[in-house]
C-alpha cells in the first residue's frame, strides 16, 4: 500500500494534523498553500458526505443538501477512487474526521483508520493531559514517528512505487 498523506480534522473542521509521505505534486502546484489545501480537503469530504446523505434511497426524511446533520446520521461515504489515488474517510462518534490518501489499489481502510484513531489519536492525544483539545497534534512529541511505525507495522506504509 502506498500512503500519500493524512489529514485529521477536529469536530469544528480545523485541520489539527497533516503529514505526507509521498506527494509528487506539491501543494503550491495545486491549492497554493497548505491552509488552502486543508480547507479544500475539508470542503470535499463535507460536500460528499452531505451529497450521500441527501441521495440516500432508504432515508424517508430527505433533508436538503447541506442541511446540518448529527454525527453519524444518514448515509455515509467511506472512500472514492480516481485514476491516480484513493481517498479514505472516517468520521468518529466524537466528530474527528480522518482522511488518508493512498494508491488506487488499496482496499477498504475503515478498520485501519478506526485503529489509528483508537490507538494513536485517543491514546496519545485525547488522553494526554498535556494535549489542549483543538490544538494541533503536531505539538505532541513523538506523534509522527508513532504514526509512521503504526502504518508500517500494519503493512500500510511502504515505499512509493513508480507509476503510483
Amino acid at each position: 500500500m502506498v500512503c500519500y498523506n493524512i489529514y485529521i480534522f477536529n469536530r469544528q473542521g480545523a485541520c489539527i494534523y497533516y503529514h505526507e509521505w509521498f506527494r509528487p505534486k506539491s501543494v503550491k502546484q495545486g491549492a497554493g498553500t497548505l491552509a488552502d489545501d486543508q480547507k479544500q480537503m475539508f470542503g470535499l469530504f463535507w460536500t460528499l458526505s452531505n451529497f450521500c446523505a441527501t441521495l440516500d434511497p432508504k432515508d424517508t426524511s430527505k433533508q436538503q443538501l447541506g442541511a446540518p446533520r448529527k454525527i453519524g446520521q444518514g448515509c455515509r461515504f467511506h472512500s472514492f477512487t480516481t485514476n491516480n489515488y484513493k481517498m479514505h474517510f472516517l468520521e468518529t462518534p466524537s466528530g474527528f474526521k480522518l482522511v488518508l490518501n493512498t494508491g488506487r489499489d488499496t482496499g477498504d481502510a475503515r478498520e485501519l483508520l478506526g485503529a489509528l484513531y483508537d490507538e494513536l489519536v485517543v491514546e496519545r492525544c485525547i488522553k494526554n493531559p498535556a494535549y489542549v483539545p483543538g490544538s494541533p497534534i503536531t505539538s505532541l512529541d513523538g506523534f509522527t514517528p508513532a504514526l509512521t511505525a503504526f502504518l508500517k507495522q500494519r503493512g500500510a506504509l511502504v515505499a512509493a512505487q513508480p507509476g503510483h
